[in-house]
């Protein structure tokens, strides 16, 4: 998808995280690591064998959002198995904070436990499920481009938005689909 665009647009707010993750282009776990830690929802310091392990546990949660979001683009709900699978990754991605001790030190410091990757993809499942609860569900839509499929969500009154962007997505389509009136008209006329 990166050939279609120089750069992703940018979410119109925080809470669509799991649109930037789902349009994000990252194949390897260093390019997963640096888009984690660029949002400031991944560890900074992490074994490179960590998120390697859990590649495919991104990678799966990538599918499923765009699963969802295809359902949704056109206007049906997730499936129940789509649902029982955000909730796993919400319920992995489960934290708390603990009261500890300072060693040799009669003060307390708070300190996080959970694993941290298990959290920042239980952080782009919450966007989805937040979204899915606080919004129009059916605003959630795929690029109707052949050659992109990047999701959006759709805030135009009308509710007809069908690029994740008109300039790039929109203006292909359109100059496309001219050219090819453009070829069949002077076809018929030969």
């Amino acid at each position: 998808m990166s050939e279609t665009h120089a750069r992703p647009p940018e979410p119109e707010d925080r809470s669509e995280l799991f649109v930037e993750f789902a349009n994000a282009d990252w194949s390897t776990a260093a390019e997963l690591g640096s888009w984690l830690v660029a949002r400031e929802i991944g560890p900074r310091r992490h074994s490179g064998a960590s998120l390697e392990r859990r590649l495919t546990a991104f990678s799966e949660l990538r599918d499923l959002v765009r699963s969802i979001a295809a359902r949704t683009d056109v206007g049906e709900s997730p499936t129940r198995r789509q649902v029982a699978a955000l909730n796993r990754v919400l319920r992995d991605g489960v934290h708390y904070h603990q009261l500890r001790e300072r060693r040799g030190d009669a003060s307390f410091v708070m300190t996080p436990v959970g694993d941290p990757l298990d959290q920042a993809r239980a952080a782009v499942a919450g966007s989805l499920a937040h979204f899915l609860t606080d919004h129009d569900p059916t605003r959630l839509r795929s690029c109707a481009s052949e050659t992109c499929r990047w999701l959006f969500v759709d805030r135009s009154p009308g509710r007809r938005r069908r690029w994740c962007d008109m300039r790039v997505c929109g203006n292909r389509t359109k100059v496309r689909r001219h050219r090819e009136r453009a070829r069949d008209a002077a076809g018929s006329t030969a």
